[in-house]
């Protein structure tokens, strides 16, 4: 049977990236477990067996089950994994959280696998940022550079989409897996990371994941949490009164005095949003925002403006119409013009 053009396309960027790492000989690998690393550890490990060797940081920022995760899988294709420990929240740069805070997280990384690359004599430090990432925010990928680490993923031209289908050939079980994120990403910038913070997150993720969602973030705003969940499970989120309950009682334990649902979703990245300029009219914001909730007839209504972040709290009732995506969408919609970034719902109704 012929291979379509696609495929041809994919095995041509295969075979580019196999001669980018044969040339190297001898590699050590970034290594955190998500789709990118992982693929580009087993694509290394295919050429260079042995000489090919996988580095993972545990530190606060690392959630829970996931180096267990990412060991699990270099077991199973019989690659050398190290795994250093390391204290980033120990660098004020980085607890600040400055928006360049992934710098910092990516230098403590590299200095330990510079110390690594001269222990084994090894002459590249690879890590896996791949095509699509070129051209975002990515201070990470400064730090590469200043570091001199290179990413094949990249060089090779393979994409997203690519990486993906790689794994997939190759039976990697995150091949699927959504977009990872280190838990410091939860966190606005200018809000300070700490170590119980970061437990908080995971905590409060956890919790989820343990009953089944599986794209998730918790974004961490101090003694608030906002809580980003896909479209698909925004609607079953919002008509499951006993899950939400819980939750809001649960997180409560954890530390959260205000619980939030982001009526968006799920995007990645979405800390980076309150970088963009926007403009807002602060003396006529208020008698808007409840002009367009009582047009779409939310009512009785409450709301605080935080920042750039909305909280609203509405009727029992109005959740249900919530869970519908053309009534979320248009509530949505008609808010964002207003030049607020966030439009979250409070999980604990007004009535």
């Amino acid at each position: 049977m012929p291979t379509d053009t696609t495929d041809r396309d994919l095995n041509s960027k295969l075979d580019d990236l196999d001669a980018i790492l044969r040339s190297m000989g001898r590699v050590l690998i970034g290594y955190s477990g998500g789709v990118d690393s992982a693929m580009l550890t087993v694509a290394a490990h295919r050429v260079l067996a042995d000489d090919a060797i996988a580095v993972t940081a545990d530190s606060e920022s690392y959630a829970s089950g996931e180096l267990e995760a990412a060991s699990q899988i270099m077991q199973q294709f019989g690659i050398r994994h190290e795994v250093v420990l390391t204290r980033e929240l120990d660098n004020p740069d980085y607890a600040k959280n400055a928006p360049n805070r992934c710098y910092f997280c990516k230098q403590e990384l590299f200095t330990h696998m510079q110390r690594l690359a001269a222990e084994f004599n090894t002459p590249y430090i690879l890590y896996g940022q791949n095509a699509d990432d070129v051209g975002d925010f990515r201070p990470g990928a400064q730090a590469a550079t200043d570091y001199g680490v290179r990413a094949p993923l990249q060089e090779a031209g393979l994409t997203k989409d690519d990486v993906r289908q790689l794994a997939r050939r190759w039976d990697l079980d995150v091949w699927d897996r959504p977009a990872m994120a280190c838990l410091s990403s939860r966190f606005p910038y200018g809000t300070p990371v700490t170590a119980a913070g970061l437990r908080m997150v995971d905590q409060a993720e956890k919790y989820l994941k343990d009953r089944g969602f599986i794209q998730l973030r918790v974004r961490h705003h101090t003694d608030i949490a906002r809580l980003e969940l896909p479209p698909e499970d925004l609607v079953r989120f919002l008509a499951d009164t006993p899950l939400r309950q819980a939750l809001v009682e649960e997180y409560k334990t954890i530390g959260y005095v205000q619980i939030l649902l982001d009526l968006r979703g799920f995007r990645s990245g979405s800390m980076n949003e309150v970088l963009l300029p926007i403009s807002i009219d602060a003396a006529e914001l208020p008698e808007r925002i409840a002009s367009s909730l009582t047009a779409q007839d939310h009512a009785p209504h409450a709301f605080e403006q935080l920042e750039q972040m909305l909280s609203l709290r509405l009727p029992a009732a109005s959740f249900d119409r919530l869970a519908d995506l053309t009534t979320r969408h248009q509530l949505v919609d008609c808010l964002e013009t207003l030049g607020l970034r966030y439009i979250a719902l409070d999980l604990t109704p007004l009535d």
